[in-house]
């Protein structure tokens, strides 16, 4: 990621090899709910079984996360399970989705693609940020 903070401040775009991005994707969701002792706002990530959906357009990424009263968490999602529907998706190469949980790209941009509930994604970016 720091990597890509030196590219974009000389107005280069980053390239990201799309496994790795994929990893990192996978490594951010599945650590993201013990984030609260240096991002108090990850605690607001609850609900009652809303789900979001993460996939990669150009690697089998595909990730369900479930927002629960107690917390929320990721499912890595393959095969026919993946084309669960969920209440609000985002998707994206590897890369840019990479780059928008780590808040380096808005989620408006014309390389990602969000669908579903506004709301769930505007509170999922609001507290997902660190």
């Amino acid at each position: 990621m720091h990597r890509t903070d030196a590219e974009r401040a000389v107005g280069r775009r980053p390239v990201i090899d799309p496994a790795l991005a994929t990893d990192g994707v996978d490594e951010f969701l599945a650590n993201l709910p013990f984030a609260t002792p240096f991002a108090p706002h990850v605690a607001q990530l609850r609900g009652h079984d809303e789900t979001l959906r993460f996939r990669c357009t150009d690697t089998d990424g595909d990730w369900l996360v479930r927002l629960r009263p107690d917390g929320f968490g990721a499912e890595p999602r393959t095969g026919d399970a993946a084309a669960a529907s969920a209440d609000a998706g985002v998707q994206g190469s590897a890369a840019d989705l990479l780059l928008l949980l780590y808040g380096r790209l808005d989620r408006g941009a014309d390389t990602v693609e969000t669908m579903g509930d506004e709301e769930l994604l505007t509170r999922w970016f609001t507290n997902s940020a660190f």
